[in-house]
């Protein structure tokens, strides 16, 4: 067992959950960095995609999990 891939199968867990289960949350914290940084850019048009984006890192740490087990 690699601990480097069960890391970051914890750190895709952790976000993909995120993401899947307080997407507004994860949009209110989106929106507040951007508003701090000098630039302009508009969050709206990615917020219907954390859902999504949730489950393919969810599906990644399923797989690294897998690959730090079978070594």
């Amino acid at each position: 067992m690699k601990i480097v891939f069960v890391i970051r199968a914890m750190v895709f867990l952790v976000a993909g959950l995120t993401l899947f289960l307080w997407p507004k949350k994860v949009f209110q914290f989106q929106q507040y960095v951007i508003n701090r940084l000098p630039f302009k850019y508009n969050v709206e048009k990615e917020r219907k995609y954390y859902p999504l984006i949730g489950i393919i890192f969810f599906i990644i740490s399923i797989f690294l999990f897998v690959v730090s087990f079978s070594h």
